[in-house]
Parts: structure tokens; sequence; C-alpha cells
């Protein structure tokens, strides 16, 4: 399972433990030094009509990884042509996370690091650049749009807008009118990009008592030209957006809410709707790798008693689990060869749990992997570029 808390936030939630990157965008302007700004994009097939995510030509696997009890943490990568491993690259924060946009690497440090550092993929010796987002904002999720970056902050009631180049602070997107009951922020987390839009997941959680209360999700649009609020859905609880390569639409992995049942949402910006694609029955789905019609999927059982791989087909609305067990699943992402990497980290349910990485064919549902692929701590999220 993809937590989209902090872990060290999870446990407040849920009282045990709760679920809640290859976009593009181009800069006509000026070559930011991150965003491809001339009349030829080298590094993508994006035209800047729809980020489709077909043909990426991504080599590499970065992951980030912690210790058993969130005291430090790793980074790591694999090449995805020899599957060797480059492991103890750089060291992180006990909470990071990674994401990828052209080529460029975001290493984000969660709750109480509060930072982003940014890497030219390949090159570890130093972060481009590296920029503090200020004390317990919990940053979940960066990405490129309108030659920005653009920066999720959990602990913020706005999404952070920062030249690309530097990180230098340029703007914020105001999500204030969405917070929950607790007034603080409306818990803004993972997000993608589609035809020069953003698409933000809000968690909405009520934090004032002792316990995190859900008050429903909302994903909202972001015209990244005017860095404002465009359009919003409320969509179930605890959301996840996911990125739906070769669709202008967007997935949403959720809890079930008001009227809103647990499972795959489709949001489809042109036709203003939201449809259930796939209801999930045995559990929660907390993470999904996309390909054409077809997806692995993490969930987690109600009673959090085990984890769960599962195919799902979003033109049939079924899915099949095809493993289960006490592997705390983290995290689900594909790649543009079809696949999808399933990540997990420690197990709280048996310490005895095969953890690291495991690599299924998304089309077939059929594992790549022969065994897990260990590292030195354990995968928190992973990235492609």
């Amino acid at each position: 399972m993809r937590t989209n808390l902090s872990p060290l936030l999870a446990l407040a939630a849920a009282g045990l433990l709760t679920t809640g990157c290859s976009k593009d965008t181009t800069d006509d302007s000026t070559d930011t030094g991150i965003v491809d700004t001339g009349d030829t994009d080298t590094g993508d097939t994006d035209t800047g009509d729809t980020d489709t995510g077909e043909v990426t030509g991504q080599s590499t696997a970065v992951i980030t990884t912690v210790a058993s009890d969130y005291s430090t943490g790793s980074f790591a990568a694999v090449d995805l042509d020899t599957m060797e491993l480059s492991d103890e690259l750089f060291v992180t924060s006990g909470d990071p996370v990674v994401a990828s946009d052209e080529g460029w690497v975001f290493q984000i440090n969660r709750f109480g690091a509060d930072s982003i550092r940014v890497y030219d993929g390949g090159d570890w010796s130093a972060p481009v650049w590296e920029q503090s987002l200020g004390e317990y904002s919990n940053p979940q999720d960066a990405e490129l749009c309108g030659g920005d970056l653009f920066v999720t902050l959990y602990g913020r009631d706005y999404v952070g807008v920062h030249d690309a180049a530097t990180g230098t602070v340029k703007g914020q997107v105001d999500l204030s009118a969405f917070n929950d009951s607790d007034g603080v922020s409306p818990e803004a987390s993972t997000m993608v990009e589609v035809d020069g839009k953003l698409y933000v997941g809000l968690q909405r959680f009520d934090t004032s008592g002792e316990w995190w209360v859900g008050e429903g999700s909302v994903v909202v649009e972001i015209d990244c030209a005017t860095q404002a609020v465009s359009n919003s859905w409320d969509v179930g609880a605890n959301v996840k957006v996911v990125e739906w390569p070769g669709e202008a639409k967007i997935l949403a992995a959720v809890e079930a809410f008001g009227e809103d049942l647990a499972g795959v949402y489709e949001l489809d910006p042109a036709a203003n709707t939201k449809t259930l694609l796939v209801e999930a029955t045995a559990g929660v789905f907390t993470d999904l790798a996309v390909s054409g019609k077809k997806a692995v999927g993490i969930a987690v059982a109600p009673d959090y008693s085990a984890y769960g791989t599962h195919c799902l087909d979003l033109e049939a609305g079924t899915a099949t689990e095809i493993a289960s067990g006490p592997s705390y699943l983290t995290s689900v992402t594909g790649n543009d060869r079809g696949q999808a990497w399933v990540t997990a980290g420690s197990s709280w349910i048996d310490a005895s749990a095969p953890a690291g990485v495991y690599v299924y064919d998304i089309e077939s549902c059929e594992a790549v992997s022969e065994d897990w692929m260990s590292f030195s701590l354990y995968p928190s999220s992973l990235a492609f570029y």
C-alpha cells in the first residue's frame, strides 16, 4: 500500500495505518534549465495538447527507501535494461518520496523534514537545487506544468508554485475554499497533469480531534496558466489521483464516502463527469499502475489484516486478486514498458514478510519477477525517468 499520509501521521488518521510519474509540460518562453523550451522536445513525445505518457524512453527506476523505524532514509536506482541496482546513492529523511518529470527527479522529504531536492536524472552527486518548503508543510508530490514546478503541501491550504530552475517561490494556488472542519488545510496529496492542467487530490481530514476524521475527498482542477482552481469533483474518501496514459481523463482510487462506493473512478474533464469503473469489494485500492484499459492495483483489507495485488479491467469493471499476504505494499508504479513495479516496506503485521520490489506485466497481470528485489532499507515510493 502506498500511504498518502506520512507514516508518522497515518496512525493519527486511522488509529492503526490508513491508505490514502512521468508527465510533461512545455514552456514556450524561457529555458528554465529543467523544462525543455526549445522548438523540438527531445525528451518527450508530448506536443503540448495532451500528456499521453505513451513513449517517454524511460531507462531507470528511482526508489526512496526507509528504515523500519523511519529514523532515516536512502535513495536507489535500477537500470531497466540490465536490472542493475545502485543502492544507497544518498541519504534522505525518514519520510521520503520520489516523483519525476521530463527526466528530472524530485526527491521530496515529507513530515518534519519539509523540503524538496531536484536532480538531473542519473547525476546523484548533488541536487540541482534544494528548497525548504516551510515547517510542517509536509510536501507530497511535485509536477512541472506551464514552465513552473507545482508542489502539493499536506499541511497548507495552497499548492506552492516554484521557479523550475532555482526553486524560488513564484506564487500559490489557493485551496482554502476546500478546507475541512479544522480550517487548517484540505490535505492536498497526489496530482497528475493533463493538457496544461493539474488534477490534485484533496483528502480532507478533520485533524482537530484525537483521531483524524475523513470528511470526503475532492479532486480539483488547476489551470497552470492562471494558477487558479477551474473545476472540482467530490469523490469518495482518502483519494489517490492516478495518471491514465493515453487518455485525457484521470483515475481516482477512493474509499467509500457518502453515496460513493470504494473503488476506482474515472474523471472526464471534457464531459465534466465522474464514473465508477471498478468497485472495490474486498478492501480499498490504494494505488494503481495503468496501461491501456488494464491496471495492476494494490489494496488493503478492511481490517488491515492483509494487503493484496489485483488485476483490474477498467473496461469490463472487474478486479481479480492475484496475490495476497502480510507484506506492507507501499506503492505501485507503471512504466512505458507496460510494467507495474510494486514496492513493499517493513510489515507491521509480520516482520518476516517479503519486502522490496516485485514486477508485473500490466496487460497479462503475470509476474515478471522471480523474487522480490531487495534493498538495504525498505522501499517507500518509486518513479521512472
